[in-house]
């Protein structure tokens, strides 16, 4: 693996027990593609039958303290340690050159866009997808009131109009997957900017704009990646390659989706009609779980 070795890498996630059964998705879904590679869970509230079912699949189970002291902790709920502990994976986890974060409600299609992340971090580099692609129907939706995107929003909550003003139009690189070396100079930077903005407000998106403006206002270095290495139905429903099995990118030349990412609650549960390369549809749910009947089935297609 060009960036990490395998034995360097460690693909690190979070959930309580109300998102586990996603979690168990995602790691079945590494654990189908590669049996030795390094998994790290931060435990925000999980039972000691799910703990026992992670440690199984050699999963290290980590509960992680606040990393970060801010007004009304002691109110705040444990799932925000998702966010708060991200920025100090290596503290969570140390002993790895590489750290991919894969959030609990992705999965991994192919072990080749793991590969891509780390090679694209390599040693000083921030590899991230930002949520744009000429399939995602955000993009052509009527313009927000004043220029007001959801990106505008978090930039005034997290730093003010004046920010938001500058940094508003860029696009939201999602941190659900991600990759960054041990050594990048992200993790304290990202650590101090989300400080200061936990000193100011508290919301789910917290940590991501702290990284984003990282990105953008102080010009760290980043490789920014297609969307197929972290594909959002919610956006854009992929279609499906029956010959191969495989979820694909909706239009030509159907890259292979590597990451698929139910961000949103909807995305969780709906069924989604995708159309097949091959002609027609089909109709299935994109939780890991409930693709592997389809796409263990291989239609046969004569050419």
């Amino acid at each position: 693996m060009t960036g990490a070795t395998a034995a360097g890498l460690i693909i690190a996630s979070a959930a309580d027990s109300g998102y586990f059964p996603l979690l168990q998705d995602a790691v079945a879904s590494v654990r189908a593609l590669n049996s030795d590679v390094a998994i790290g869970v931060l435990d925000l509230g999980l039972a000691p039958a799910e703990r026992d079912w992670l440690q199984e699949r050699a999963a290290r189970v980590v509960r992680p303290d606040w990393d970060v002291d801010f007004p009304g902790r002691e109110r705040t709920p444990e799932t925000l340690k998702a966010q708060v502990a991200r920025p100090f994976l290596p503290r969570h986890f140390p002993g790895h050159e590489m750290y991919f974060w894969l959030d609990a409600d992705a999965w991994l299609q192919e072990w080749r866009i793991v590969e891509l992340y780390c090679k694209a971090a390599g040693r000083d580099k921030l590899a991230i997808v930002p949520e744009i692609d000429r399939a995602y129907k955000r993009h052509y939706k009527r313009p927000k009131l004043f220029g007001w995107t959801l990106a505008w929003k978090c930039y005034r909550e997290a730093f003010g109009w004046r920010i938001a003003d500058r940094l508003g139009r860029n696009p939201i690189l999602n941190s659900g997957v991600f990759a960054l070396h041990y050594e990048a100079p992200h993790w304290q930077a990202w650590q101090r900017i989300l400080t200061d903005v936990l000193q100011r407000t508290r919301f789910v998106l917290g940590e991501q704009i702290a990284l984003n403006y990282a990105v953008f206002a102080e010009q760290l270095p980043t490789n920014l990646l297609p969307s197929y290495c972290n594909w959002m139905p919610g956006d854009a429903p992929p279609a499906f390659d029956g010959r191969r099995g495989m979820f694909v990118e909706p239009y030509a030349p159907h890259e292979t989706i590597g990451v698929m990412h139910l961000a949103g609650s909807e995305q969780k549960t709906q069924l989604f009609r995708l159309q097949r390369l091959e002609g027609g549809t089909v109709e299935t749910g994109l939780r890991y779980r409930d693709t592997r009947e389809l796409c263990a089935a291989r239609f046969a297609i004569s050419a």
